[in-house]
């Protein structure tokens, strides 16, 4: 893999189960039943707005300008509890032996992307790590774009490895590769109809050296 951008939420980050405690302290006192971590599988995708509207979120009494600076806040707070999944820090290792150039692509805002990737020692592996201008989380796609813009390489020397169907969504925009891991955001079930080769594990992509 020429070029590799990694997602960071639920593919290098084991934070699944986190996200999905901070949107039930969001929703549920405000008026919404709370959901188990396979039902946030089953509800994730990008626009973020769109999985409250999900469980009736009332956006007339909330604004989402509120919630994303909430989950914001209660995430932030968080991020010192999270681990990095068992098998990162060899993944990136073996791609940084084996030449390929590694950047980090998320659709968390920028700052908390720096912070976190800070907390968890890892920064020294990526050129370049990229999240999004602001705390609404409408996706990355521009920004993937505008990554791919200053490396100017095509696309197709571009591998994207995440968690969700947004990151096959990104990879489609930038006629890129894409491999998908099952054990983040999105139920296997429902990354299988991307397309996309799905795995459970890194294992499965840097193979045995």
């Amino acid at each position: 893999m020429k070029v590799v951008f990694w997602d960071w939420n639920g593919t290098l980050v084991n934070d699944a189960p986190v996200v999905c405690d901070v949107f039930n302290a969001i929703v549920e006192p405000r008026g919404c039943a709370p959901v188990t971590l396979d039902q946030y599988r089953e509800l994730y995708r990008h626009p973020i707005r769109a999985m409250y509207e999900d469980v009736g979120f009332d956006f007339d009494r909330h604004p989402f300008e509120e919630v994303a600076r909430v989950w914001h806040d209660e995430y932030q707070s968080r991020v010192p509890t999270i681990a990095l999944h068992h098998d990162v820090h060899v993944a990136l290792e073996t791609m940084k032996r084996r030449g390929s150039r590694q950047f980090v692509l998320s659709a968390l805002p920028h700052n908390l992307l720096v912070t976190s990737v800070d907390t968890h020692g890892v920064g020294h592996f990526f050129e370049e790590v990229c999240g999004i201008s602001d705390n609404l989380g409408e996706g990355k796609v521009e920004e993937g774009r505008g990554l791919l813009r200053r490396l100017g390489v095509p696309g197709s020397d571009v591998t994207i490895i995440g968690d969700s169907s947004h990151d096959a969504e990104v990879a489609r925009s930038l006629d890129a590769n894409c491999i998908l891991v099952a054990r983040g955001s999105e139920s296997r079930k429902r990354l299988e109809m991307n397309g996309f080769p799905v795995v459970e594990s890194f294992a499965s992509i840097i193979g045995a050296d």
